[in-house]
């Protein structure tokens, strides 16, 4: 398992990163010590362009829809339209009181689950809760992982992409490479790109 300091110089290139205490948090219940260490040690912020504005935290491209990462104050907000609607009292029906969204690709979740510490993606869209996937054993892999893919698209550039825009194989196979640089194993890096469906 890497540690948040592994991730913060992978994460440091998506927005500006600020120590936040858990006192920022503003749910319901305990903050996770994982989450509470994440938002410590590394501080998702985003960057802000004046002095009135409020940061969004990161936004992370990998290939697709940017994966944003909130900061923790707007961390319980971004629980609307999974864990409730509009209001936090309009709970919905399906989704388990253990599960906490820590970043979204477009609409579609990483999750976070209280009762394990695993991040869990689900690909099949909203309110379809019913088969997510294992992404990662901890927060850190799943963050780390993230932002390996984002950085090695990034480093590839456009030669990452065909005349028809989609990726190269071997633009695939390089991500897959550093992933598995990142996690210590080709079969971990594999198994989170396709709970990822990164290759879709």
């Amino acid at each position: 398992m890497p540690s948040f300091d592994q991730i913060r110089p992978l994460l440091a290139p998506w927005g500006a990163l600020k120590p936040q205490p858990a006192s920022d948090w503003n749910g319901p219940f305990a903050l996770p010590e994982a989450i509470a260490e994440f938002y410590r040690e590394v501080g998702p912020w985003g960057d802000l362009h004046d002095a009135s504005d409020s940061p969004d935290g990161l936004s992370i491209n990998t290939g697709g829809n940017p994966v944003s990462v909130p900061p923790l104050h707007k961390l319980w907000a971004r629980q609307d339209g999974y864990a409730w609607s509009r209001n936090p009292a309009n709970r919905l029906d399906g989704w388990p009181e253990h599960w906490l969204v820590i970043a979204q690709e477009g609409g579609l979740p990483f999750v976070f689950d209280r009762n394990d510490g695993s991040v869990l993606f689900h690909f099949t869209g909203m309110r379809h809760w019913n088969a997510p996937r294992r992404f990662a054993p901890d927060l850190a892999t799943a963050l780390g992982a993230i932002a390996t893919v984002a950085n090695a698209l990034a480093k590839l550039g456009d030669d990452a992409l065909d005349e028809t825009f989609e990726l190269k194989a071997s633009s695939k196979v390089y991500v897959a490479e550093q992933l598995a640089a990142f996690t210590g194993s080709a079969e971990q890096a594999r198994e989170m790109l396709a709970a990822w469906e990164w290759y879709e």
